[in-house]
């Protein structure tokens, strides 16, 4: 009867296996609707590069990709034998219909394009809401290894994440108070919680002395030189003043120019319009990777590369 039992149990685990597995057709629920996958994708088609990031962490490697600037960890991309399918805005869909993909991936910049990308193959839409950026990077990561049978890998990536934001959050609630501030062509402006860049108070633990900005009338953005645009400069000068005034403890900044193949500027802006302030004076200014955070906004190997780097920083 013991023989009986055993062999009993073990028949059961072999054909429930399939069940504990991912068994396709898969059903995805994403941020534009619910895309049906019939079978684990060879050919992918991915638009945007923090997903490509987080691929290659889970050892998942696309077919096709945008022409883009490239972090030195994603720059085998360059390589003529990964078919380039448009920009990371606007897919090439001639290019795109060539490759016959599985699976299109967008998110973000290239979210526009979903429902023209959903005819050609099916398309998932990843993006990251800022206003949760953890647990949105963590899903990815969880649906990523769904997807391409990497359950265990995936949620070994989310345990070393979690470890690591953790130790940076005490860290960063230690160090106090922090602002987060974009620079673009020696402009100063300031990110708060909510807003595009305001995860990294998240992300640090730092609490932001800059108070979330009133949504513009217009989303358009006003011509240069005319009185609307003037009255947005003294905005962003009034909120920058504002929030100085507060005295953060830490400035974390992000240099646009230099991420996007421009000459970058970040330091010199710092230097001049913020060198009197107590965080430069103490040394206490952090300079983010400008093509990971810029470009690969919610990639798991750019998000461990400057939870890493600002935990020794936060150490001294």
């Amino acid at each position: 009867m013991k023989k009986l039992a055993y062999w009993t149990a073990l028949l059961g685990c072999l054909f429930s296996f399939p069940q504990v597995a991912h068994a396709y057709p898969l059903t995805i629920k994403h941020e534009q609707g619910e895309t049906v996958i019939k079978e684990q994708p060879k050919r992918i088609a991915v638009f945007d590069l923090a997903s490509l990031d987080t691929l290659q962490a889970l050892d998942v490697q696309a077919t096709a990709v945008p022409k883009a600037i490239w972090p030195q960890y994603l720059s085998q991309y360059e390589d003529e034998k990964f078919t380039k399918v448009g920009s990371l805005f606007k897919p090439d869909f001639e290019a795109l219909k060539k490759v016959q993909p599985d699976l299109i991936i967008v998110a973000g910049r290239s979210k526009a394009a979903y429902g023209d990308l959903s005819k050609i193959a099916p398309t998932i839409d990843v993006t990251i809401n800022p206003t949760h950026f953890l647990d949105g990077v963590e899903h990815n990561i969880t649906l990523f290894g769904k997807i391409f049978d990497r359950a265990d890998q995936a949620q070994q990536l989310i345990s070393q994440l979690d470890q690591s934001v953790s130790s940076l959050q005490a860290l960063g609630k230690q160090q106090g108070s922090g602002l987060v501030l974009f620079t673009m062509k020696g402009n100063l402006m300031v990110h708060a919680p909510g807003e595009r860049f305001g995860m990294l108070y998240e992300l640090t633990g730092l609490n932001s002395v800059a108070q979330a900005a009133e949504a513009p009338a217009s989303k358009s953005r006003p011509k240069p030189g005319s009185p609307e645009a003037k009255a947005m400069q003294e905005q962003r000068q009034q909120r920058l003043d504002q929030a100085i005034a507060n005295k953060p403890n830490w400035l974390i900044v992000l240099d646009r120019d230099e991420a996007t193949g421009g000459e970058g500027e970040a330091e010199k802006t710092i230097s001049e319009k913020l060198g009197n302030t107590e965080a430069y004076q103490a040394g206490h200014v952090y300079y983010l990777n400008p093509t990971e955070w810029y470009i690969v906004t919610g990639g798991y190997q750019s998000i461990m590369n400057t939870v890493n780097d600002l935990t020794k920083q936060f150490q001294k």
